[in-house]
């Protein structure tokens, strides 16, 4: 049925309109058309517009491609057939003054005939003819684009079909359509039709009043045509396949009409193109991957009409690729016997078993694809995963497993493409079914190309989304890592994996899985690894350093040259990022027992570059510390590390704190009085830390410290009281803080005021339990001092107790007030001389200046104390 005769028969009539006065000027009224005369086009227009269009540019141009086109198209025996394309009347609507269409009948064809040879001479004409058939086709588009879409009457039907026949008249005159022109039309045109409802809806819409499927097949029969027309003025691959992309996203819609529509006019046009003599083969489809998997993925649409569609739409692309391989099959058109031959290699359709189908179309056509086109293939399988339909899922499953099974050499350099993009499409993949199939693709490929899989992995952008903490799981238990599964999940590795912060442990984690229990790959990443030390963004450089410190531990790790290993983490200890610097560390620890590495000397600048790093990375860095004191014979080495673990005692953190007293007291305890590894100050500047933070009241803390204890005393050659480690608490045993400052005020006098000192700077500590501890120690150390002490030292000791005694935790306030009255009591004594000091006070006035109230300070400090013990004994009660 030709387009633009359909419709519906009552509402429109056929009728010719003589044109009987053109111009009053004949033949020059004519050629003013051509040279832009407004006004003698206006006056023309008005009678010969197949579309009433309201700009009078548009007018001239509509006449002048009437013209044009028809006395290219037509002879001169027939004039009246030349003249005007007969136009359908769709009449007039009620109380509306704008027709939409009218009957166009030219009576002097010689004239038009000249016409349409002036117009395509060369030069300025020719330029202003194609720019008015270009206001033409974007009036027409226009017009198109402003149709209702959710209705389809004899009018809008009429209007769409006269405007695509006026475009397919415009692609004969040259030269063609080209860019954001020619793609607008077939963008406009193409959604105006496939974005209407259903035939059935649409006939319920309209009752009985028309027949909406004549309409509706009219309509479409237009598209085909234009869409033909427009192919036909550049009948390549590459324009074939410009087309095919702009019906693909209706390939894929939820609603099967619309599914339908795309496919059939695919179909369509690959025909024409298969059945044209002039479509020139000889350039390739530059995605031919793309439409083997959109027509192949319809072929399993649970919709049978749609399948059987696409199978069609494949024979067709199947022959032209016969023809490029083979051209001397092509005389012409496509033959009957090479339009039959698709259909015995690919098969017939076989509605219920269309995975059949699937698997031997991308058997068949995997011999034309490239590299690229194989992987855009088994992309476009991936990205269909994002539809729920069973259907799809399982036409994907089938397209996967081919190509990774008969075609997987040929994906190989376009693997770290196929795995970042299919890390791109998981978060959009939602169905469990559909994950599934992913997974399992990229399993298959890991098997097959685990460098490639794991080099494109280590590029996501990180910390890593949950779909690739999911895809690196799936992964460890397909290549058979159940135990560093399970490891990493019962650390939690997993929620590491995922945390902007806490990535880093999460993949030296389960690098430490893999390598405790023997990952077979191991040494294959490793070598992968190395290049990403220097290169990728800050994020991948982290992710490969914590890896590789990891995999050091390794066997083969040692074959490394120098230059991999050493000289690389000697270069990372001045990266300005600090996780790396303590990385680095870490690494070179591991190494440092080594054959023929001298990690020793790199001692120092190792914990430099730890300096003013977070304490939890400290601790982490120097775990295995003790490997380094293996052959040291240099005290300067050990007193750096002990001094920079010292600074970690007091950290926020209970962790941290723990970490840094076990790595210190283990340390100390590989230590030899003989060797002179430690110095005695380092040891002793250790001593009260250890001490009060034994009294935090965290058991495993405790053990700790009273293991460093053990082993700074085991150094000093001291023997500690045994009230020391007996883990009493102070607070409720004052007998023991009394007995060990009473040890230390008597053994080692040349101390106790390097001890007091200490203990005084944690009375402003942020743990109240220290504050209590610190106050308690002092209270008895500075009662055993007694003539050691000096009047100005008692004054500050004075003032800091003092200032706790309004501390808002209870305990430490009353703690705080006896110490406090200690202090005082020494104060009196050597104010008034009762008892002897070791040194003279230089201030000779200082012991003739009366105390200022002691009394009253004495005594407010007393019924203070005394006041908290009430207080104290009733909390009790």
């Amino acid at each position: 049925m030709n387009p633009v005769h359909g419709g519906e028969g009552s509402g429109t009539a056929l009728r010719l309109q003589e044109h009987t006065s053109m111009t009053q000027d004949g033949e020059e009224g004519t050629k003013s058309l051509v040279t832009g005369g407004e006004a003698s086009a206006d006056v023309l227009m008005t009678q010969l517009c197949p579309l009433r269009l309201e700009e009078v540019v548009t007018k001239n141009a509509l006449y002048m491609m009437a013209c044009r086109s028809t006395a290219q198209a037509t002879s001169e025996e027939n004039p009246s057939e030349a003249c005007g394309t007969i136009r359908q009347d769709v009449g007039e609507k009620e109380d509306k003054v704008q027709p939409a269409l009218e009957m166009v009948a030219l009576n002097d064809w010689k004239k038009l005939k000249e016409l349409g040879k002036d117009v395509s001479g060369p030069g300025q004409k020719t330029n202003s003819f194609h720019s008015q058939k270009l206001m033409v086709v974007k009036q027409i588009v226009k017009h198109i684009k402003s149709l209702p879409q959710d209705s389809l009457d004899s009018h809008s039907s009429a209007v769409r079909c006269q405007g695509m026949q006026l475009i397919t008249d415009c692609s004969k005159a040259k030269p063609p359509l080209e860019g954001k022109e020619k793609l607008d039309v077939v963008i406009v045109c193409v959604a105006s039709i496939f974005a209407l409802p259903s035939i059935e809806a649409l006939q319920r819409q309209e009752g009985h009043k028309v027949n909406v499927k004549d309409l509706y097949n009219q309509t479409v029969d237009a598209l085909e045509v234009m869409l033909r027309a427009l192919l036909s003025e550049k009948p390549n691959p590459a324009e074939l396949q410009n087309f095919l992309d702009h019906l693909a996203p209706w390939m894929t819609s939820e609603k099967a009409h619309e599914r339908a529509r795309a496919v059939i006019t695919s179909v369509c046009l690959l025909q024409a193109a298969a059945e044209s003599p002039q479509f020139c083969m000889s350039h390739k489809f530059p995605r031919l991957g793309l439409l083997i998997g959109r027509l192949a993925l319809r072929v399993g649409d649970p919709e049978k009409e749609i399948g059987r569609q696409a199978m069609e739409g494949l024979y067709f692309l199947y022959s032209l690729m016969w023809c490029q391989k083979e051209p001397e099959r092509k005389m012409g058109s496509v033959t009957a016997v090479l339009h039959q031959m698709p259909q015995k290699i690919l098969g017939i359709y076989k509605p219920t078993r269309t995975c059949e189908n699937i698997s031997e179309i991308v058997k068949r056509f995997g011999q034309f694809l490239s590299p690229d086109q194989m992987a855009d293939l088994l992309l476009t399988a991936v990205e269909s995963l994002k539809e729920a339909s069973e259907s799809t899922i399982e036409a994907s499953k089938t397209i996967l497993n081919v190509i990774l099974e008969k075609y997987k050499q040929k994906i190989q350099m376009e693997v770290p493409k196929i795995v970042d993009r299919i890390h791109s499409q998981l978060r959009a993949i939602h169905h469990s079914h559909a994950r599934q199939v992913v997974m399992m693709a990229l399993c298959l490929l890991a098997h097959a190309f685990l460098e490639e899989v794991s080099t494109a992995l280590l590029k996501c952008p990180l910390p890593l989304d949950s779909c690739v903490v999911k895809t690196v799981k799936t992964l460890l238990l397909k290549m058979g890592c159940h135990y560093e599964f399970t490891a990493v999940e019962k650390e939690g590795g997993w929620e590491l994996l995922t945390s902007s912060e806490e990535h880093h442990r999460g993949v030296g984690l389960l690098a430490r899985a893999m390598v405790h229990y023997s990952c077979c790959q191991l040494w294959r990443i490793l070598y992968l690894l190395v290049p990403f030390l220097e290169r990728g963004d800050k994020q991948h450089k982290l992710t490969a350093m914590a890896f590789f410190v990891e995999l050091l531990h390794m066997p083969q790790a040692k074959r490394l040259p120098e230059k991999y290993s050493v000289l690389r983490l000697l270069k990372g200890l001045t990266d300005p990022d600090p996780v790396i610097r303590a990385l680095c560390v870490k690494g070179l620890i591991t190494m440092a027992d080594w054959p023929g590495k001298e990690i020793k000397v790199l001692v120092p600048a190792m914990i430099n570059s730890l300096c003013g790093v977070d304490g939890r990375l400290v601790v982490e860095a120097l775990a295995d510390v003790k490997k380094i004191l293996r052959g040291l014979d240099v005290a300067s080495y050990v007193g750096c590390i002990t001094s920079l673990l010292r600074l970690l005692f007091d950290d926020e953190r209970v962790s941290v704190r723990s970490a840094a007293i076990s790595l210190f007291g283990k340390m100390v305890k590989k230590v030899k009085k003989t060797q002179g590894l430690m110095k005695e100050e380092d040891v002793l500047d250790s001593l009260i830390p250890l001490l009060l933070h034994l009294q935090e009241g965290n058991p495993d803390l405790a053990e700790k410290c009273k293991n460093a204890l053990d082993e700074c005393s085991r150094v000093l050659e001291w023997r500690l009281p045994k009230q020391v480690g007996n883990g009493k608490a102070w607070h409720n045993h004052q007998e023991d803080v009394d007995e060990i400052c009473q040890y230390l005020v008597k053994k080692h006098q040349e101390n106790v005021q390097k001890f007091l000192f200490q203990s005084q700077c944690y009375l402003s500590s942020t743990q109240p339990s220290l504050r209590r501890a610190a106050a308690m120690f002092i209270g008895f150390l500075v009662m055993h001092m007694d003539s050691m002490m000096r009047m100005k030292d008692l004054d500050i000791i004075s003032n800091a107790l003092a200032g706790l005694l309004h501390d808002p935790e209870a305990s430490v306030c009353i703690f705080a007030a006896q110490a406090h009255d200690r202090v005082l009591a020494i104060y009196w004594k050597l104010k008034y001389g009762l008892v002897e000091q070791h040194k003279v006070n230089s201030d000779s006035a200082e012991k003739h200046k009366s105390p200022p109230n002691p009394p009253a300070t004495e005594g407010t400090s007393s019924r203070l104390c005394n006041a908290l013990n009430l207080w104290k004994l009733a909390a009790k009660h």
